[in-house]
């Protein structure tokens, strides 16, 4: 909080409200929570960019990577001119990234985690190693990141063909509309069909 700025009376407060917090459970027990923030609270999501912000702002020299985060989704991209250097590239930072949840009582989940690779000009013949508390993450030829299947030739074909069956089902509302409001105009229809498909899609 202080690094923040934040006024000395207030971070007394919030250190109050985030210390010695338990749960009580349905049968009755107690349960000390002391895993990251709040969740369900108002504050809960402003608590969370504090965290989150830590890691964001994490010094990081190497230009081959780059760490993305939004919310509690964390996606670390890199490059590299032969696969095999993304196990050198990757040890260092992702042992940063354990250390920084350690110290918030936080874990990624191994399970949840996947890598995908994203070929240029030849197809991707090697497969690194890359380890997450020891366990070697999965490869994937399609990740799901914010809501966006990508594959690794980048055309978002599975994403559209995941989408195919929603977009035909409005198509088929939107295409009805022109016959049960015969004064519509063309432009109106077309800038409903545009609005509503590009909402699902995007």
């Amino acid at each position: 909080m202080v690094a923040y700025k934040v006024a000395r009376k207030l971070a007394r407060l919030l250190d109050s409200f985030l210390r010695d917090r338990s749960v009580v459970l349905s049968d009755g027990s107690t349960w000390k929570y002391n895993i990251g923030v709040p969740q369900g609270s108002c504050m809960g999501p402003v608590f969370w960019l504090f965290i989150i912000d830590e890691l964001s702002n994490h010094d990081n020299s190497n230009e081959n990577a780059y760490l993305q985060a939004c919310v509690d989704d964390v996606a670390l991209l890199m490059q590299a001119t032969a696969s095999y250097h993304f196990k050198e590239i990757s040890r260092e930072i992702i042992l940063k990234l354990e250390s920084w949840a350690q110290s918030f009582n936080l874990r990624f989940s191994p399970i949840k985690s996947n890598y995908i690779m994203f070929k240029n000009n030849s197809e991707i013949t090697h497969f690194p190693g890359l380890y997450l508390y020891g366990n070697r993450i999965v490869y994937d030829q399609n990740l799901k990141y914010l809501g966006l299947i990508f594959d690794k030739n980048l055309s978002f074909m599975p994403h559209l063909n995941l989408l195919q069956p929603k977009i035909c089902k409005v198509t088929e509302k939107v295409r009805r509309i022109p016959r049960a409001t015969c004064c519509l105009k063309p432009i109106i229809v077309k800038e409903i069909y545009l609005i509503v498909l590009e909402k699902i899609m995007m």
